[in-house]
């Protein structure tokens, strides 16, 4: 599923028809193409092995994307934390920022415009072009805004305020790595199997056309639960994606501090 990547930039809904319609497609042209050429018997006990064996194959098919779904789910929570963790680790540089004084209010700005630059230029684009030019050269411009900061100020202050922005860039970079977490390609290609496997097992019906519209229905329906689980396969694009809310909170709050008229504070030694 690595190769179908545009797939993830449709409509969700585009996503499940595409996969429904080729699935059950596939299965209908099975039946009719191949069950007049295999001339399984129609006897009862052929027929009762096929849907045994039908059923078991859709059973494992079932048990197998309830299993890849909850990795996926899982996998975007991980990335959700992540995002979170980079917005908390911004957020408090720019709180130390504020309450070291009149050192560390040049630092504000160099924040300010480096999370305005992960939201609006590195996060969207980052699973297709990995680390963005100018975001990182908004991270360097704030970790000389740190250093330059942190000259002016007490060792112990120093310290935190560097320690602070190493953990800023500490966050980003393991953003920067699971940008392209996917699911394993050995779970895509026992879907794939089974599927194939399933396929195998119309030309055992024959093609008549209420048979054929079951084997089609069948198919379309576990392909639904298949696009299901490829719209989360990478949390980090699609529709079913990790949100960037916690960065557009962090602007807003940015922009608070900002703007807001606050007393000369220093933190204590």
């Amino acid at each position: 599923m690595h190769a179908l990547p545009s797939l993830h930039d449709l409509p969700s809904t585009l996503v499940y028809a595409i996969f429904m319609a080729a699935s059950g497609s596939a299965a209908a042209l099975a039946c009719v193409l191949l069950a007049p050429v295999i001339r399984a018997p129609q006897t009862k006990e052929m027929l009762d092995v096929a849907m045994r064996t039908t059923g078991a194959i859709t059973a494992a098919l079932t048990l197998t994307l309830a299993f890849c779904a909850v990795q996926a789910r899982s996998q975007m929570a991980d990335a959700q934390r992540l995002v979170q963790a980079e917005a908390n680790a911004i957020a408090g540089l720019a709180r130390m920022a504020d309450r070291i004084g009149p050192a560390g209010r040049p630092l504000l700005p160099a924040i300010t415009a480096y999370a305005r630059e992960i939201r609006a230029v590195e996060f969207p684009a980052m699973t297709r072009d990995g680390r963005q030019d100018t975001t990182q050269l908004r991270a360097e411009a704030l970790e000389d805004a740190v250093y330059l900061a942190a000259a002016a100020l007490p060792e112990s202050l120093a310290a935190d305020l560097i320690d602070q922005a190493d953990q800023v860039e500490t966050t980003r970079e393991a953003r920067l790595q699971a940008a392209g977490a996917a699911l394993p390609t050995q779970f895509w290609m026992l879907i794939l199997l089974l599927g194939g496997l399933l396929l195998a097992t119309g030309p055992l019906y024959p093609a008549r056309p209420h048979v054929v519209a079951m084997l089609a229905i069948q198919s379309a329906a576990l392909s639904a639960l298949v696009a299901f689980v490829f719209l989360m396969d990478q949390p980090f694009r699609g529709e079913l994606t990790v949100s960037a809310e916690p960065y557009r909170v962090l602007e807003h709050s940015l922009a608070h501090r900002g703007t807001a008229a606050r007393p000369a504070r220093t933190v204590s030694q």
